[in-house]
């Protein structure tokens, strides 16, 4: 007995799955962390208030006296120590002032946190399939989300959970753009569009 064997159909060539590469599942992760890192520090910044504000004041007018003012009301009373000019400053009610400052600028590093991060969250999603675009749109963003990485993790007096996501969101944007261009996400890039 035979048996006719089935050829595959001319209309195109056999589909086969594509394996995504590990390379590609690094990036997502990778990147994806960039984007919470700068997100995290943000919602900690809204979050925290004015009690961010008013330590962040603090640890600024103990390092350098002279941002916030207190070198002057540091010479009138004679004293080298920071505290004691902080401790006037707050009962002549002039304390409240320097805080809403400080909490005005934290809330600026929000946002600018928040510019940069919720995109590259967003094109982290689409990156999943490997498309060119979406690794384009997270280079672009990674690259300008090391603005605010670098104001948080720099920022002497600044909070140390802010300090820490900077520092991550450093490291992992670097990666991130490392990630995006390796020849194995390209190949699989290529592949893909090929397949449609």
């Amino acid at each position: 007995m035979t048996y006719s064997q089935t050829a595959p159909p001319a209309d195109g060539p056999v589909q086969t799955a594509l394996k995504k590469p590990a390379t590609l599942l690094a990036l997502v992760v990778i990147s994806g962390i960039s984007a919470l890192s700068g997100l995290i520090g943000a919602i900690y910044l809204f979050a925290g208030g004015r009690d961010v504000a008013d330590s962040y004041a603090t640890a600024t007018a103990i390092a350098n006296p002279s941002v916030v003012g207190l070198d002057e009301i540091m010479e009138t009373m004679g004293t080298e120590n920071p505290q004691e000019a902080i401790d006037l400053a707050k009962s002549v009610d002039q304390w409240d002032t320097v805080v809403s400052i400080a909490h005005a600028g934290l809330i600026f590093k929000a946002f600018l946190l928040i510019i940069f991060a919720a995109p590259l969250l967003l094109f982290t999603l689409f990156a999943i399939k490997g498309s060119t675009w979406s690794r384009v749109l997270i280079t672009i963003f990674a690259i300008l989300s090391l603005i605010g990485s670098l104001v948080s993790a720099f920022d002497t007096g600044g909070p140390a959970l802010l300090n820490a996501m900077g520092y991550i969101g450093l490291a992992t944007a670097v990666i991130a753009v490392v990630l995006c261009w390796l020849p194995a996400n390209n190949r699989y890039a290529k592949a893909r569009k090929l397949a449609v």
